[in-house]
């Protein structure tokens, strides 16, 4: 006897529609285990955003920040120092003490000469 001759009809749908799910099942697995990540995958998978450098971040909020004050009545002059704490703190950048005091500039190379009349 043949052992296909043995089942029911209705086992067989059964047990292909396992095969089929069990075939299935090892293609998503491989595909999600290949090396690159597609950008939007089978479970919607979205990459980062491009790591940008720290003049990138300031030039991107100083933008902003004009942007915003064009609109309202705000002062655009504090909008350097506004987005410099906003990257500070978004990168994790160390604050900086601002020096107390005079200070002298000189021009040309430093040597400060006495006229002689």
């Amino acid at each position: 006897m043949d052992i296909k001759q043995n089942i029911e009809p209705s086992c067989q749908v059964l047990i292909s529609a396992q095969v089929l799910s069990l075939v299935l099942s090892v293609a998503v697995l491989l595909s999600g285990c290949s090396g690159a990540a597609p950008d939007i995958g089978l479970y919607g998978y979205v990459p980062p955003p491009a790591e940008t450098s720290v003049t990138e971040e300031l030039k991107l909020e100083y933008a902003r920040c004009l942007r915003i004050s064009e609109n309202s009545s705000d002062n655009t002059s504090s909008c350097a120092q506004q987005a410099y704490d906003v990257v500070r703190k978004v990168k994790g950048l160390p604050t900086r003490s601002v020096p107390e005091g005079i200070v002298i500039i000189l021009r040309g190379d430093g040597n400060v000469e006495q006229k002689k009349e």
